[in-house]
C-alpha cells in the first residue's frame, strides 16, 4: 500500500526491509495518487548483506550447521558478514546472535515471495500462525536471496538435530563415559534421530519412540518397539561405500550407470505436460487468427460477427488457464533441484585414489571426514535397509581430499584405471555468496538383521544430483 511521501518516508521503507534487503522506493505509478505524493517501493538485494543471508543459507543446508556455530563464523569477520541493526539502532549490539540467523532461516521473504498472515494481529495478540495458514502470493515479488527449494528444505528438517551439539568435538561433561562416532548423522525412516546407548560392551544406535510419546498409542502405531544399530556394522557399511564409490577405481564407473538408470519420471511428466499444452496455445493462436479475418471481413452489427466475437472471448479465456498452467510448471521446475548432469561426473576424478579402512583410522580423522562429505544415513521402515547420502561440493573438493588422505594412503598405479592414471581435472570453485556446483550421493545397504545390523553391506545403490546454484 502506497503512503505520502514526507521527510521520514524513505526512513520508513528502509525500517522496513529485512537484512539483506534495501528498499527501493519510486512514484506511485497511478498519476492521481502520484500527484498526492504516495509512493511505491520493491526490495533490492543489499551488497554485503545481501550476500551473507545467502552465506548463513548455504552453511545450514550443506553443512548442516546450528545458529550457534553460524553466529561464530560470522562474527569472525564482520566486514564481509555486517551484522543486522534494529529500528531505531539503540538495541544494536554489533554482533550477531543466536536468534538472529534462526530469524533469517525462518523468514519466507528471503525466497522473493510476499507472505501474509504469518501473525495472528487481531485474534491472538500477534502470535505466530501455523505455516499452513499463511497466503503465499501467486508468484515472487523481488530477487530472491535464498531459494525457495532450500528455505522449505531447512525448515521441514529443522528438528532433526534438535538437542544434538553443533560442533564435532566430544562431549565435555565429566558424566562422559565414550563418544558416539555417527552421533546427529543417523535417522530413521520414521523421522526421528536415532541416540546412541551403550549395551553389551559395545556402542549402539537406538530408536525407540515410547521414550517421548507416552499416553499417544496413534504415534508411530508401526514402528517396532526398539531398533539397536551396533557402531561397528554401520562403519564396516560405510568403509565399503567410500571404498567402492568414492575413492574406488571404479568410482565413475558406477556413477554413470546410476546415472543412466536415473528414474526422472517427474521432470519428464512436466516437459510433455508443457510440451502438450504448447500445442494447444498453437491452435488456439490459429483460430483467434481465422477468427479475426473473418469479423474484419463481416458487417459489426452482423449476427455473425458478434457471434465470432464471443468465440474469440472463450479462446482467450482458455489462454489465459494455458498459460497459468504454464507458469505453475514454470514455477514447478525452479523450486526442484536440478539433477546432476553428464557434464558433472568429472568432478568426482578430483578426488584421489585411495584404499580406505575406516575401521582402523583413528575417530578424529573420521569425524574431520563426514563433517567434510556431510554424512547422513536414513534406516528405513523394515529395520534392514538405509541410505547413506554424502555432499561433494565443488569448492570443498580439495578439504575432502586432504581429509582422506591423513587416513589412507594412496593406491598404486597399477591399480588405477588406466585411461584415467595420472590425468588431472580441473574443478570450478563457486564464488563468494554462491552454492557451489558439486554433487549428491546416496547408497541403499542391507542387513541380515536390521535390529542388531549385524552385516550391514549386502549390496549398494547410488542416486546422485548436483548441489543447484542459489544465484
Amino acid at each position: 500500500m502506497g503512503r505520502p511521501l514526507h521527510p521520514c518516508a524513505r526512513r520508513l521503507e528502509h525500517r522496513q526491509a529485512g537484512h539483506g534487503y534495501k528498499a527501493k522506493v519510486f512514484k506511485h505509478p497511478n498519476p492521481a495518487k502520484a500527484a498526492k505524493g504516495y509512493t511505491k517501493s520493491r526490495l533490492e538485494p543489499d551488497d554485503l548483506k545481501g550476500e551473507t543471508v545467502t552465506q548463513i543459507a548455504l552453511w545450514r543446508y550443506y553443512e548442516r550447521l546450528g545458529c550457534d556455530t553460524v553466529a561464530d563464523r560470522l562474527n569472525a569477520d564482520l566486514d564481509k558478514y555486517p551484522p543486522p541493526e534494529p529500528p531505531g539502532k539503540r538495541r544494536a549490539r554489533g554482533v550477531w546472535g543466536r536468534s538472529s540467523g534462526y530469524d533469517i532461516l525462518r523468514n519466507p521473504k528471503y525466497t522473493g515471495y510476499q507472505v501474509f498472515n504469518r501473525r495472528a494481529t487481531r485474534s491472538r495478540r500477534g502470535k505466530h500462525n501455523d505455516p499452513i495458514k499463511w497466503v503465499w502470493s501467486p508468484a515472487p515479488v523481488h530477487e530472491p536471496l535464498i531459494p525457495k527449494w532450500m528455505y522449505d528444505a531447512i525448515n521441514a528438517g529443522w528438528k532433526t538435530k534438535q538437542g544434538s551439539r553443533g560442533a564435532e568435538a566430544p562431549n565435555t561433561h565429566p558424566a562422559a563415559a565414550r563418544t558416539y562416532l555417527f552421533r546427529g548423522r543417523l535417522f530413521h525412516g520414521c523421522g526421528r534421530r536415532l541416540v546412541g546407548v551403550p549395551r553389551h560392551e559395545r556402542a549402539y544406535y537406538l530408536c525407540r519412540p515410547s521414550n517421548n510419546n507416552r499416553g499417544r498409542s496413534d504415534r508411530f502405531t508401526d514402528h517396532e518397539n526398539a531398533l539397536y544399530l551396533r557402531e561397528d556394522a554401520l562403519l564396516d557399511a560405510v568403509g565399503r561405500f567410500f571404498a567402492d564409490r568414492v575413492f574406488g577405481p571404479d568410482r565413475r564407473t558406477v556413477l554413470e550407470a546410476d546415472l543412466a538408470g536415473a528414474d526422472d519420471h517427474v521432470t519428464t511428466e512436466r516437459k510433455g505436460e508443457r510440451a502438450r499444452i504448447q500445442r494447444q496455445l498453437a491452435e488456439i493462436a490459429k483460430k483467434q487468427s481465422s477468427i479475426l479475418k473473418q469479423a474484419q471481413q463481416g458487417d459489426p452489427d452482423d449476427p455473425f460477427t458478434a457471434a465470432l466475437r464471443g468465440s474469440y472471448n472463450e479462446l482467450a479465456k482458455d489462454e489465459k488457464q494455458l498459460q497459468a498452467k504454464i507458469a505453475a510448471l514454470d514455477e514447478a521446475d525452479s523450486s526442484t533441484p536440478r539433477g546432476m548432469t553428464a557434464d558433472e561426473v568429472p568432478l568426482i576424478d578430483a578426488l584421489p585414489y585411495l584404499a580406505t579402512n575406516l575401521a582402523k583410522a583413528p575417530e578424529p580423522y573420521l569425524r574431520a571426514l563426514f563433517e567434510a562429505v556431510q554424512l547422513a544415513i536414513v534406516v528405513h521402515d523394515d529395520g534392514e535397509h538405509a541410505t547413506i547420502t554424502i555432499k561433494l561440493p565443488a569448492d570443498k573438493l580439495p578439504e575432502i581430499a586432504q581429509v582422506a588422505e591423513r587416513i589412507t594412503e594412496p593406491m598404486n598405479p597399477q591399480d588405477l584405471p588406466a585411461q584415467r592414471a595420472g590425468s588431472a581435472c580441473e574443478v570450478p570453485v563457486g564464488a563468494p555468496g554462491q552454492a557451489p556446483p558439486g554433487c549428491t550421493a546416496g547408497g541403499t545397504l542391507s542387513a541380515k538383521t536390521g535390529r542388531h545390523f549385524q552385516d550391514a553391506h549386502r549390496s549398494t545403490r547410488s542416486h546422485w544430483s548436483s548441489a543447484p546454484s542459489c544465484r
